[in-house]
């Protein structure tokens, strides 16, 4: 007997890779948080718009990743497909059409574009900051894995993507709150970026003979296995140093030190990379476990600095 075709709204949730949309939640959760500690202020409506923004850019850039990787057959030509990478393969399974993923992607560009265009023009004179970094964002993502530009087969994906997910949206989040940069904020995106980048970077390791084999050649692939094990550590030890050093100089709070609580995820996933960085398979509970350790340090830091501005 077949296998029952998904409901359309599933199909949708995983074209867009839903269940990770932790990734755009977090920097805005930690932004947030940054942007009150600083100024004491919070304006629910543009956390809210800035939420939805973010997680309606981050469904388009997953939407066109994939459907430029299925263009290029890199995803479905790729046997180590897990749920965390290799893409959602909904064009590949016959799930949605090209054109369909092409609306979709269209679609999801056109509400975070207008979430963006409310917030520049309600916070006023300053609002073109919002403006410029949500542009910036809309580029990366498009050119992350565009054919010609393909940063993410240039050895430059990684750092798009501890822009987009890390430094950029949670200064930006802080910014909508704040009105203004602070070095809370800046500190309060290297976990965030880091972890985020740590993803990405681990994720990449069981693609490798599929992304090399369009031309995808990230860090990982440039690096080989062996060596691409140390850029995973020094994203750690961006994380969990950002932290302690951001409480030293004055820029966070006390309590952020329970952002730290992530740290024991992270040292787990670590420690099984570098066991088994040649084992496709057995680095699956290393991928899970820095996708854990990325929300639980999130959540845990954006509490202690709310923490910190409340107290």
């Amino acid at each position: 007997m077949e296998n029952a075709r998904p409901a359309p709204a599933l199909i949708w949730l995983r074209g867009m890779r839903a269940p990770f949309f932790s990734a755009s939640v977090i920097p805005v959760l930690v932004g947030g948080a940054a942007g009150y500690y600083a100024s004491e202020l919070f304006h629910w409506g543009y956390f809210l718009v800035t939420l939805l923004g973010m997680v309606a850019l981050h469904a388009a850039a997953n939407m066109i990743n994939d459907y430029f990787d299925y263009k290029s057959g890199c995803d479905p030509n790729n046997p180590a497909r897990t749920i965390f990478n290799g893409g959602s393969n909904v064009i590949a399974d016959g799930l949605m059409t090209e054109r369909a993923m092409r609306i979709g992607f269209v679609v999801a560009y056109a509400i975070g574009i207008a979430c963006g265009l409310f917030l520049t023009f309600a916070i006023g004179p300053q609002g073109w900051v919002v403006l410029l970094l949500g542009v910036v964002g809309v580029a990366i993502s498009y050119a992350y894995t565009a054919p010609r530009l393909l940063l993410a087969g240039r050895g430059v994906g990684e750092f798009g993507i501890a822009l987009c997910f890390g430094l950029l949206s949670v200064q930006g989040a802080a910014f909508v709150q704040a009105g203004f940069f602070t070095w809370t904020a800046f500190f309060s995106s290297l976990p965030v970026m880091g972890l985020i980048t740590a993803i990405i970077w681990i994720n990449q390791y069981p693609d490798v003979p599929a992304d090399h084999a369009v031309g995808k050649d990230n860090l990982v692939v440039r690096l080989g296995l062996a060596r691409a094990r140390w850029g995973y550590y020094a994203l750690l030890a961006i994380t969990y140093l950002a932290i302690p050093i951001g409480i030293a100089v004055g820029a966070l709070p006390w309590w952020s030190l329970l952002g730290l609580g992530g740290l024991p995820l992270a040292l787990q996933a670590a420690r099984i990379l570098h066991t088994h960085y040649q084992e496709p398979r057995a680095l699956f509970p290393a991928q899970g476990l820095t996708i854990q350790a990325h929300m639980a340090t999130g959540v845990l830091l954006a509490l202690g600095l709310l923490l910190g501005g409340v107290l």
